[in-house]
């Protein structure tokens, strides 16, 4: 892609481009046919126009996973600088690109709720009737998971959504600045360290250099006064006008399905907003959730796909989702490769919105390591942690489970990560949580919202089982590394410098 001459403060824009060869022709076949505000999108400030194709060619290059039209436009900046913003998308649609004379907007991500254009529209609108930086201080603040970048003669903005539910990254060298939805896309033009734009932050990026505005974040509350009735009968409110929002617009909905406290909880109050929703499962053969996510599922009511991998595909997808998630990390690799395999199902089943659980454990004390805090260090000990994992969750869990699902247009959206239910759940008192002693059951409160909401005991009372175990994809791996002689970290790692710099998904 290169760009044509243009005069100052005017946009040149190259029209839809498919990549050729950009994917697997199985990949590529999974469309749907509601269209989804899901892409990677990249932005350039270079000190030099000619420079700024090239690097947008590269990075773009890099993120072919997450879409086989691009888009990309430019604006110049002061004397010989020049702003570049381009964006991956799997069916074309307006939704992630917009764009006047004088600014460009791209947007990865949604705005729940009831706004009429909730896109890159709605961000453009807004920085058009006001000045950019109040407007971007307004938008980061609005309910949704998303990231931005708005070009300007003036300069760069990026802003990411306060949960920090979209990846976002950038660095700069002394010739140019590069934003990515990955970071694979800054490893490929010579960028490797790059940093994540913060949560709830803009970032702007001119001539006089970068400058990070802190512009909403998760506080550290105290806990309120308030009897066990009355918190939860709020976490069912508020996590009621969570699934309303995330559902607001959306076409057909799943719910990655593990039959646990969370996903059923999910599952049964998209129900009642929508009438119908699907679980997707997936494991392989033998696995502890194979045996009892049908009949969960017929508890509730819901049409469930079921879907067993082979034990012998499982390297396949090490290498593929270590590419993904861009990090030999065994935690975040054993969770990935399942909800890899939930939203390619999703996507096979015609889904564009894919709800998941996570968040919940986090806020409500769903680990062990939880009453393990509190057995050792107490309450103030443990409401700390809760505090920290609510905070450090982007980084955690949002980015991986982004990049674990960003090769499918399916949207992963997560109703436990609403900001107005998460204030709330960090004044519940500790005690609504997780119990003195060893308590194995933990998330006391939110399991009274399940039995008020009526899901069956069986539920409402199942012990926590992590997505890894319950799918038998961390023991599988554990197996593969000791057929190779290797530690897990040992065999990660070779596998992780195997792939990093592949140009293409493995």
């Amino acid at each position: 892609m290169r760009f044509k001459q243009h005069t100052k403060s005017h946009c040149s824009i190259v029209t839809i481009k498919p990549f050729v060869g950009c994917d697997s022709s199985y990949y590529k076949s999974l469309r749907t046919s509601v269209p989804v505000d899901l892409n990677g999108i990249i932005g350039v400030w270079t000190d030099s126009s000619n420079d700024a194709s090239t690097i947008a060619d590269l990075m773009l290059d890099s993120l072919k996973h997450r879409g086989h039209l691009s888009r990309v436009a430019s604006i110049d900046g002061p004397k010989s600088a020049a702003c570049l913003l381009g964006c991956l998308s799997h069916e074309g649609t307006t939704q992630e690109f917009a764009q006047t004379r004088t600014t460009l907007v791209t947007l990865n991500g949604s705005f729940y709720g009831t706004q009429a254009e909730t896109g890159a529209g709605h961000v453009l609108s807004r920085v058009n009737r006001q000045r950019p930086q109040r407007a971007l201080r307004e938008l980061i603040r609005e309910v949704g998971g998303f990231v931005g970048l708005v070009g300007r003669g003036d300069g760069l903005y990026a802003f990411r959504d306060v949960n920090g539910l979209k990846p976002l990254y950038f660095m700069q060298s002394p010739h140019f600045t590069a934003f990515a939805s990955e970071r694979k896309a800054l490893w490929r033009v010579g960028l490797n360290n790059p940093a994540p734009v913060p949560p709830g932050a803009m970032v702007r990026l001119s001539r006089g250099g970068v400058t990070t505005n802190q512009v909403a974040r998760f506080s550290r509350p105290r806990e309120k006064r308030m009897t066990f009735e009355q918190a939860a009968s709020t976490v069912n409110r508020l996590l009621s006008r969570s699934i309303r929002r995330i559902m607001s617009r959306a076409g057909k909905v799943c719910v990655a399905f593990s039959g646990g406290l969370d996903s059923a909880l999910a599952a049964a109050l998209a129900k009642r907003v929508s009438g119908e929703v699907e679980a997707i499962s997936v494991g392989l053969a033998g696995s502890p959730e194979i045996a009892t996510v049908e009949n969960l599922a017929d508890q509730l009511g819901i049409k469930i796909t079921l879907e067993i991998f082979p034990s012998d595909s499982v390297e396949e997808y090490v290498r593929r989702l270590l590419w993904l998630i861009e990090e030999p990390n065994m935690m975040k690799l054993s969770v990935a490769i399942p909800l890899h395999w939930a939203a390619m199902v999703a996507a096979r089943r015609g889904c564009n919105i894919m709800l998941c659980g996570q968040g919940s454990d986090e806020l409500y004390g769903g680990y062990n390591k939880y009453a393990a805090t509190l057995r050792l260090g107490g309450r103030r000990a443990l409401s700390d942690q809760l505090y920290a994992s609510v905070t450090e969750a982007s980084t955690v869990n949002y980015e991986r489970d982004d990049q674990a699902t960003s090769t499918f247009p399916v949207e992963i959206r997560t109703p436990f990560a609403d900001p107005d239910l998460i204030r709330f759940s960090l004044t519940i008192p500790s005690g609504f949580k997780v119990k003195d002693g060893d308590d194995v059951t933990r998330k006391w409160v939110l399991r009274d919202v399940a039995r008020e909401v009526g899901l069956p005991d069986e539920i409402v009372w199942r012990r926590k089982k992590a997505i890894q175990h319950g799918t038998g994809v961390e023991k599988a791996i554990l197996k593969i590394a000791k057929s190779r002689g290797l530690k897990p970290e040992e065999y990660l790692l070779k596998i992780f410098r195997e792939v990093r710099m592949a140009e293409s998904m493995p």
